[in-house]
């Protein structure tokens, strides 16, 4: 939906950092911009009237990992589905993976991203491949994606090959800036593994990866990073402990961040129990004392942006035997509704918005929501209270891998606007 001018009536802003934040406000915007911000009603006639009626008015939410899956895998996500099930959920911007076939590893390729993402409501950044094909020992034409518009480099869901390419990779970068993100595993350490090791799992005579597997790759990476002098970023982590070595190499000066996918903050190796492949991920749910460390990291600032790690799967790859089901959750639809569902209560709104929103864009160099006369607008409408459930009818994705896929869940977006586009999902 386009319109000229969009007035949003009494609604809660949460935007730390503005002057308005925490205050009840009118927002009227006229041709994509903010035309008047005011704690007092605004009457201005404009083609579409929103009454927020006391529900949160947040920045625009942005996705520090997704995978799309276009060009290539059309069937499992395009990026108009993928951005449109983001929308859904009061996403504004998604950061791609390159994770692609062909691997997103040229500057025409970003290019298609790029130019197909002008017809989306969402904004889509692509982040290239860090090595040719993501398997390689020979790191992609970096500077030519970075010219074309990639903001980060990425081996999607593989490891490094090795210490060398990671260290000419940070090195590579180091000049022309774009963020490299690390899936940090030892895959010798957990050869076609489908679960976490843990007294939990042990019955199940499924394949399991030790913790070891992620918090060895992460020490042995920080020490590369600090080594070079550069910055590394660990997408998803999964362990008290990952989140323990990178405060500790924080606080010790080394440049380094990392995130954390939702469903590793509401669910823990038991829900592997009962053999749903839509519970198998990379890397697996931990123990509730992994739980708790990545929510403590969290809290104190460890963590610096929580991803909903979107991986669409087809029907064909999930419903096998769990050992050869595919990795994955399908998780931008439900993303809000998660963490209104489940972590409301741990993660106040305000460093939600700092985790899902400011931070993301910061690590990548982009510009954050503003909330002033002039600003491009950039918001969503947040109603905490709303039930609604994900199903065949309003799924805006092509797949359906979901663990709350027909649950009840509470929460939802009501309306959202990014420019000059925008979406009411009220009726």
């Amino acid at each position: 939906m386009s319109a000229n001018s969009i007035r949003i009536e009494r609604g809660i802003l949460i935007a730390p950092g503005s002057n308005f934040h925490r205050k009840t406000i009118d927002i009227f915007i006229e041709n994509g911009r903010i035309a008047d911000i005011s704690e007092t009603p605004i009457s201005r006639e404009a083609e579409v009237v929103v009454s927020a009626k006391s529900r949160h008015i947040m920045p625009g939410m942005f996705d520090l990992r997704c995978q799309l899956k276009d060009p290539g895998l059309e069937h499992q996500e395009t990026l108009e589905t993928g951005a449109a099930a983001a929308a859904f959920s009061g996403f504004t911007g998604l950061a791609v993976q390159p994770t692609t076939e062909p691997v997103t590893q040229t500057k025409s390729q970003v290019d298609y991203i790029i130019q197909k993402a002008k017809n989306t409501l969402v904004d889509l950044y692509p982040i290239g491949a860090t090595t040719l094909d993501l398997n390689t020992e020979d790191i992609s034409e970096m500077y030519d994606m970075r010219a074309a518009g990639a903001v980060g480099f990425s081996n999607g869901d593989k490891a490094y090959p090795s210490s060398g390419v990671l260290m000419r990779a940070l090195l590579y970068t180091k000049e022309f800036g774009g963020l490299v993100m690390s899936h940090a595993i030892d895959e010798g350490l957990m050869p076609k593994s489908s679960i976490n090791e843990s007294p939990t799992t042990i019955h199940t005579g499924l394949k399991q990866q030790p913790k070891l597997a992620e918090t060895s790759q992460i020490k042995r990476e920080i020490d590369i990073a600090a080594y070079t002098r550069c910055h590394i970023h660990f997408s998803h982590i999964s362990s008290a402990e990952s989140v323990k070595i990178i405060r500790e190499a924080k606080k010790a000066g080394v440049s380094v961040s990392c995130d954390v996918s939702i469903w590793h903050l509401i669910y823990t190796d038991d829900a592997v129990l009962d053999y749903d492949t839509n519970f198998k991920v990379s890397p697996p749910f931990r123990t509730e004392e992994d739980r708790q460390g990545l929510l403590a990291g969290i809290k104190d600032g460890t963590i610096n942006a929580i991803v909903s790690d979107h991986n669409p799967q087809n029907i064909e790859n999930k419903r096998v035997e769990f050992d050869y089901a595919a990795n994955g959750i399908n998780g931008l639809q439900s993303f809000y509704a998660v963490y209104a569902t489940h972590l409301s209560e741990e993660i106040p709104l305000d460093r939600w918005v700092e985790l899902t929103s400011f931070n993301p864009r910061e690590l990548l160099n982009l510009a954050k929501p503003d909330f002033t006369i002039g600003a491009e607008a950039n918001l969503w409408i947040a109603d905490a209270e709303t039930t609604w459930t994900l199903n065949k009818t309003n799924n805006r994705s092509k797949s359906e891998n979901n663990p709350v896929f027909g649950n009840e869940v509470q929460g939802k977006c009501i309306f959202v606007v990014n420019g000059n586009k925008s979406e009411h999902y009220e009726s």
